[in-house]
């Protein structure tokens, strides 16, 4: 058996459901017009039937003779409905055509009486006329009018023909405009489907030309913006697999070599010796430094990072850093100072607080080769302050945004110079935040960068 294939376009599915939707639309109309259309045509016939007979009525009323009743046979002669005259027993004496069969068989039953005029037959689909009796006067006799029932059928076999031709009409018309229709609709999605095809295969930066702001613009926008991420991600992640493999390769490069000479006694005095193996224990601290962030960012990746609070004092955490980097400070030249106000005990994670001033301070001194590195910490509004400020090269305005993301580095020719992976910043802003807290930073290029932590008390 043949199996029966599915439609897979949108602007075909959104055309047969609009096309579908309209059909039915436009039968209930036709119906409801067909229904007003008979019922009232229909309604004028039987008013219109029943006056003309009362009428007659009148006439004859009082003056129920020969001469009379000629005169009304003659109104109706050439009309379209018929008359028909009987006296109070129901026998025929005047008539505007010869009665048939359908006239006689309405007549009254002999002896029956009515007050007023009626209707006695208005099922016009099955029989040959519409039917209406007026009495004439006080048991005079009575007016018959007869409406040729296949005039209304015919009518409404026009009407019919009119509604389908119409309706032909008026559906191919809307079929094309339809059509029209669901392809300015589809066309933006078939774009974005397009689009987001060519993303699957790598090329993320898609223009996609929406006009307007409804529904259908945002989402090529949004489609649009996440393209520039991925390709923003995509770069970053090549620059940082690039500075990985850089960050290794120079360590171990160093310890391979001079552990090699180490291990063929190539060194001339014990002075020498212990020059390569300080070289070693650096560039092994080097790889332990960047193993570190890697291990941090796939703990914040995969929600494993905690805290382990304790209520203590920040400076003590503050002069703890300064210690340990003072002597790698000096050896560089510069100097470092503080001046740390007295500030009340807060919940943080002492650890974790004391990887981000060591990453700060570090970073400082990376990038500053004269002068000096200035650490404070105070109380400001409902705060805890914490500031690093350098004499260094500073930061471009334009990066100032994107240094705390993830994988950045300032401008590659310097980092190739200073090393990094960019992971540090992105560390420091993460733990920063898990305390609640917020960094932020103050640059001017060739003068220096300010880094202020605010904690709340």
């Amino acid at each position: 058996m043949k199996k029966i294939k599915k439609i897979k376009s949108i602007s075909t599915k959104l055309g047969l459901l609009f096309s579908g939707i309209f059909v039915v639309l436009l039968f209930i109309l036709g119906s409801i017009l067909y229904g007003v259309f008979i019922n009232v045509f229909g309604d004028y016939v039987k008013q219109d039937l029943l006056v003309r007979g009362n009428n007659h009525a009148k006439v004859l009323e009082g003056q129920f003779n020969e001469a009379t009743i000629a005169h009304v046979i003659r109104m109706e002669k050439g009309a379209t409905t018929k008359v028909l005259i009987t006296d109070p027993a129901q026998n025929v004496i005047g008539s505007s055509v010869p009665p048939d069969e359908d006239m006689k068989n309405h007549l009254l039953a002999k002896g029956e009486k009515l007050k007023k005029g009626l209707l006695i037959e208005s099922d016009w689909k099955h029989h040959d006329y519409i039917i209406s009796v007026s009495p004439i006067g006080i048991n005079e006799g009575y007016v018959y009018m007869y409406y040729p029932a296949n005039i209304l059928r015919e009518i409404v076999v026009v009407l019919n023909l009119l509604i389908l031709v119409a309706s032909l009409g008026v559906i191919l018309l809307a079929f094309g405009f339809i059509g029209i229709l669901s392809k300015r609709l589809t066309k933006p999605l078939l774009m974005m489907k397009d689009a987001t095809n060519k993303m699957s295969l790598g090329r993320y930066q898609q223009k996609i030309p929406v006009v307007g702001d409804d529904e259908i613009a945002q989402l090529g926008n949004s489609i649009q913006s996440l393209g520039e991420q991925l390709q923003y991600f995509e770069d970053s992640r090549n620059d940082f697999l690039a500075a990985v493999s850089h960050e290794l390769r120079t360590p171990l490069t160093y310890i391979k070599g001079y552990s090699d000479i180490l291990m063929k006694g190539m060194y001339k005095s014990n002075e020498e010796q212990k020059q390569y193996l300080q070289i070693v224990n650096n560039e092994a601290k080097r790889i332990s430094i960047l193993v570190n962030d890697l291990f941090e960012m796939t703990k914040l990746q995969v929600n494993e990072f905690v805290l382990d609070r304790e209520f203590s004092n920040l400076n003590q955490v503050i002069d703890k850093v300064i210690t340990n980097l003072q002597p790698e400070i000096l050896k560089k030249g510069l100097k470092i100072t503080s001046n740390l106000h007295e500030i009340p005990l807060i919940s943080f994670d002492p650890k974790r607080m004391e990887q981000v001033l060591y990453n700060l301070v570090e970073n400082a001194m990376k990038y500053t080769q004269q002068g000096e590195i200035f650490i404070s910490s105070y109380k400001e509004k409902g705060l805890i302050k914490i500031k690093i400020k350098d004499t260094g090269i500073g930061i471009p305005k334009a990066e100032l945004t994107k240094i705390f993301d993830r994988f950045y580095r300032i401008e590659q020719s310097r980092a190739r110079k200073t090393g990094g992976t960019g992971l540090g910043l992105y560390v420091v802003k993460q733990i920063v935040e898990a305390h609640e807290g917020e960094i932020t930073v103050e640059s001017v290029e060739n003068i220096g960068s300010t880094f202020t932590i605010s904690l709340k008390i």
